[in-house]
C-alpha cells in the first residue's frame, strides 16, 4: 500500500539519518580513540619474546585489566597446546583450573583479577611456547617464547632491562672510565656473538655490522655502554659485557614488548580514515534523501467512526482544502476510487459525486471546502476500509484513514406473536414517514401530512 511505503521511507531514512549521523559526529574521536589505543584493536595473534634466568620469576601478562562475566582465560604450553591454567567467570561465579603437572608443580600463580601468569623459581625445562586465549565476544591470542637461560657463566649479577617495541635501550656498563689497558667486549645471545669492542691501547672501536638483526641500530659512548635503537623482539635475550684484564662482567636480560609494527599501525591509520571517509559520503546521501522525502512529506492519520444504520455520516478530512489541491477516496482494498478530483475548486456547497460503484451511486456528496466524503442513508455494505489522500501544489501529501462500522438494531421476536419497532422520534405536523423492509427496500408503510395509508406486502414494489 502505497501509504506504508511512503511512512516506511521516511522512517527508515531518518533512523538511519540518526544513526550515521552519530558515527559521523564522533569519527574525530573514532580516529582519536583508534590511534591511542592501536594496540588493542588488533585481534590478531602477537607474539612476544621472554627471556629469564634460571631461578627467576617471570609473569606472562594478559593485558585485561579484569576478567568479565562469561570472560575465560586459557594458558597452554608447548607445541601440543597442553592446558596449564584456565580461568572461566560465569553470572560473578569464577571457575579456576592450575595443572598439577610434575615439571610445574609448586611454580604456577595465577592472577584471579586478570589471568596474568606467573612462573616462580624458573628452569630450563620450563623454556617454550606459551599461549594465552582469550575468549569474549570474540577470541584473542598471545603467543610468548620464553627462554630461560643458564646461570653457570654468571659472574657480577644480571640485571633485567624491558623496552617497548621502537623504542632505545641503553645497557649500562658500571665502569665511570676505560682503563688505558682495557679491552670491553659485548657478546649477545647462546652463541656468544661479538657486538661490539673498544680496545683502549690501540684505540680501536668496532661495531658488528654483519648480523642483519642490528645493523645500524649500535651505539657506543666512551665508557663502553651499548645503546640499541628501535629495538625489535628479536632482540630480546642476554647481553654481557666483559672487561678483560680486570676479569669482571656483567650480564643484561633484555625483555622486549611486542607492538603493532609500523606497516599495520599505517594500515589501521588508513583503515580508520577511509571509514571516516564512507561515513562522511553516507551521512551526506541520507541528507540528501531526507530533504528530497520531506520536500514530498506523507502524514497519516486514522480514525474510527460507528454509525447506525440509515443514518448519514460524514467523514472529515480535517484540511482545509486549497485550489488546485489533488483528492481521492478509496473504500476497501479496490484500487479505483470512489471520487476523483484532480484540479479542486473551493466552493460553499456540497458537491454530488458522480460514481460507477452501485453500493455509492446517488449516495455520496463531498464537501466543497474540506473534500470530507458524506455518505447518506448508510447501509451495513458500507461498513469498511475507507482512505483519502490529498495532495497539494507543495507536493506534500496527507492520507486519512476511516475505520467505518454500520451498526443493525436487532429486535428478537417469537414467530405468531407480535414486534413494535419503535421510532424513538416525536412527530410533527408535515413529516412524512416511511417504512421499508429488506434489501430492495419494499415500501411497506407511508404516511404523509394526513391520514395514514398502509401498502400492503403483496402491494409493494419490490422489484
Amino acid at each position: 500500500m502505497e501509504i506504508q511505503r511512503n511512512s516506511r521511507i521516511l522512517n527508515h531514512l531518518q533512523k538511519s539519518f540518526v544513526l550515521y549521523s552519530l558515527l559521523y559526529e564522533n569519527t574525530q574521536g573514532i580516529i582519536l580513540l583508534s590511534l591511542l589505543l592501536l594496540g588493542g584493536v588488533c585481534n590478531a595473534e602477537t607474539e612476544e619474546k621472554m627471556p629469564v634466568m634460571e631461578g627467576d620469576s617471570v609473569t606472562l601478562h594478559t593485558n585485561l585489566s579484569e576478567i568479565l562475566d562469561k570472560d575465560t582465560i586459557l594458558w597452554g604450553f608447548g607445541p601440543r597446546e597442553l592446558i596449564i591454567s584456565q580461568i572461566t567467570r560465569k553470572e560473578d561465579l569464577t571457575s579456576f583450573f592450575v595443572t598439577d603437572e610434575v615439571s610445574f608443580a609448586g611454580r604456577l600463580q595465577v592472577d584471579q583479577q586478570t589471568g596474568s601468569l606467573t612462573i616462580r623459581n624458573i628452569r630450563n625445562r620450563h623454556s617454550g611456547q606459551y599461549k594465552l586465549t582469550i575468549s569474549r565476544e570474540k577470541t584473542r591470542y598471545r603467543i610468548f617464547h620464553v627462554h630461560v637461560f643458564d646461570v653457570a657463566g654468571k659472574k657480577d649479577g644480571v640485571k633485567s632491562v624491558s623496552v617497548n617495541e621502537g623504542e632505545s635501550v641503553v645497557l649500562q656498563n658500571d665502569a665511570a672510565e676505560l682503563q688505558k689497558d682495557d679491552l670491553l667486549i659485548w657478546r649477545f645471545g647462546d652463541e656468544g656473538i661479538l657486538l661490539a669492542k673498544i680496545d683502549v691501547e690501540t684505540n680501536n672501536h668496532l661495531l658488528n655490522d654483519d648480523d642483519e638483526r642490528f645493523r645500524n641500530r649500535l651505539q657506543l659512548n666512551q665508557t663502553g655502554s651499548l645503546t640499541i635503537t628501535n629495538a625489535r623482539t628479536e632482540h630480546a635475550g642476554l647481553y654481557e659485557v666483559q672487561i678483560r684484564g680486570r676479569g669482571s662482567s656483567k650480564q643484561f636480560l633484555v625483555s622486549v614488548r611486542a607492538d603493532l609494527s609500523s606497516a599495520v599501525i599505517a594500515g589501521i591509520v588508513v583503515a580508520v580514515l577511509l571509514v571516516a571517509g564512507l561515513l562522511t559520503a553516507v551521512v551526506i546521501y541520507y541528507r540528501r534523501r531526507i530533504t528530497e522525502v520531506k520536500n514530498q512529506e506523507v502524514t497519516v492519520e486514522e480514525e474510527k467512526v460507528s454509525e447506525m444504520e440509515g443514518r448519514t455520516v460524514a467523514l472529515k478530512t480535517g484540511t482545509k482544502l486549497h485550489d488546485g489541491d489533488e483528492i481521492k477516496w478509496w473504500f476497501g482494498d479496490d484500487n479505483n476510487p470512489i471520487t476523483k478530483f484532480s484540479e479542486w475548486t473551493i466552493t460553499d456547497a456540497d458537491i454530488n459525486c458522480d460514481v460507477t460503484d452501485e453500493r455509492f451511486r446517488n449516495k455520496v456528496q463531498m464537501g466543497g471546502k474540506s473534500g470530507d466524503l458524506i455518505i447518506s442513508y448508510i447501509r451495513t455494505i458500507h461498513s469498511g476500509v475507507y482512505k483519502v489522500q490529498i495532495t497539494g501544489k507543495t507536493k506534500k501529501t496527507k492520507y486519512k484513514i476511516f475505520i467505518v462500522t454500520v451498526n443493525v438494531m436487532k429486535v428478537p421476536v417469537k414467530v405468531g406473536n407480535p414486534v413494535t419497532l419503535e421510532t424513538d422520534i416525536k412527530i410533527e405536523e408535515g413529516d412524512l414517514i416511511l417504512w421499508t423492509f429488506g434489501v430492495k427496500n419494499c415500501l411497506i408503510f407511508k404516511n404523509e401530512s394526513g391520514p395514514t395509508s398502509f401498502v400492503r406486502a403483496s402491494e409493494a414494489d419490490c422489484s
